[in-house]
């Protein structure tokens, strides 16, 4: 039977003894909705009756929850009794277990939440598109589930060894008592023996962190299963250096070059920026360290009227040198922290113009939605990869191939 013919005869039982005579489009969306919710429950049903049949251990149903489940459609408001099993393992799936909204509007409010949007932008939104009324509290409450995905997220186990790890920073504004206040979120990416890239967590702090803000993060990141860091390349934070240091000892950290080059280009006549910059790069872009000394000599000879370029560019050679000390394709993994700055800037996105923040937990949750997205597309790894991996094991040996499954 075809499918608009089951329907057809549906229809007709329905219809038998009904009176059609003055039914108003009221009426026929009364009976929508009330076929709605049975068809919704006879499918929780059939599931449980499924899980139960596919389960060898002795497990029987036990009744409906003591509160019947309100979930808001695009009809109105349905009333579902969720069934469950004596040990608790029954998993629905055409209405999840904290599931409130049907229709996909769940995915949507999450979505625009995500992307930065205000409760009231969300309601509203809802409102003229989809003729459904959300209160505000009922969206936050619906937000506010996302928590628990959250501290999953940030206990969850990390692969055992990073290969490279990238640690950058961003301010976003907080609402402190009746002022606001920008706070730093630390941002760490890492990137595993296979070359797959992830967000390892996200931080927030107040911008001037010690040594032993660093040192509590690096030892959490220990006790979620990480036992080795080869490179960590970061911006001049305070103390992380010395943070790191402390609980993984072996690891090498690089700063940013682009950071030096930023950091220079501010003290640095803007009419004459671009041949500055330009000169600076043959120094940290030299194929060897005795390529990089003469590009020195030269800048310093040029510049030499520029006491506070040339100081500048002889304190950041110490960030430079140990550049020399790596094969090329390693050298450009670690120069630059761009692979977490691209990520930095999709979380401003969400982060700048929205006014302030109502805490730092609602801070943390627009943060962690869009990572999560952005993650999704983060299916390929680093290319080239191999000859990388080659390089790392021809260095450090045993460090990397311990961690390789065979």
């Amino acid at each position: 039977m075809e499918i608009n013919e089951k329907y057809d005869k549906v229809l007709d039982i329905l219809m038998e003894d009904t009176e059609l005579s003055g039914t108003t489009s009221n009426d026929i969306s009364k009976m929508i909705k009330g076929l709605q919710s049975r068809v919704l429950q006879k499918v929780l049903d059939f599931e449980m009756k499924e899980h139960l049949k596919n389960k060898e251990e002795k497990n029987r149903r036990n009744g409906f929850s003591s509160k019947n489940r309100v979930v808001k459609t695009e009809q109105g408001d349905l009333k579902i009794s969720m069934p469950r099993d004596r040990q608790g393992t029954f998993e629905p799936i055409v209405i999840k277990k904290r599931q409130r909204v049907m229709d996909d509007f769940g995915d949507i409010v999450i979505l625009m939440y995500s992307q930065g949007s205000s409760l009231n932008d969300i309601r509203e939104l809802l409102k003229s598109i989809y003729k459904i009324d959300l209160s505000n509290q009922f969206l936050s409450e619906l937000v506010d589930e996302i928590s628990e995905d959250i501290i999953a997220w940030q206990t969850r186990k990390l692969k055992k060894l990073y290969t490279f790890m990238y640690v950058d920073c961003l301010y976003a504004p907080v609402k402190t008592d009746l002022a606001s206040k920008k706070v730093a979120v630390y941002v760490i990416i890492g990137i595993d023996v296979k070359g797959k890239k992830e967000v390892v967590g996200i931080w927030i702090g107040d911008g001037a962190e010690a040594k032993s803000f660093w040192v509590n993060i690096f030892e959490e990141l220990q006790r979620r299963g990480v036992e080795d860091i080869i490179h960590l390349s970061m911006d001049g934070l305070a103390g992380l250096k010395d943070g790191i240091e402390t609980v993984f000892p072996r690891t090498i950290t690089q700063r940013c070059i682009v950071h030096l080059v930023r950091n220079l280009y501010k003290i640095t006549v803007k009419k004459e920026s671009k041949e500055v910059i330009a000169d600076y790069k043959k120094i940290y872009s030299a194929v060897t360290v005795e390529d990089a000394d003469n590009e020195l000599k030269k800048f310093v000879k040029k510049y030499e009227t520029h006491k506070n370029i040339i100081k500048k560019v002889n304190e950041n050679m110490q960030h430079i040198y140990p550049l020399f000390d790596v094969p090329l394709r390693i050298k450009k993994m670690i120069y630059t922290t761009n692979t977490i700055e691209s990520v930095n800037s999709v979380l401003r996105k969400v982060t700048n113009g929205k006014g302030m923040f109502m805490n730092k937990n609602s801070l943390l949750k627009v943060l962690f939605l869009r990572v999560n997205k952005l993650e999704k597309k983060w299916d390929n790894g680093v290319v080239g990869w191999n000859e990388i991996l080659n390089e790392l094991i021809e260095i450090y040996g045993d460090r990397i191939t311990k961690y390789i499954e065979i």
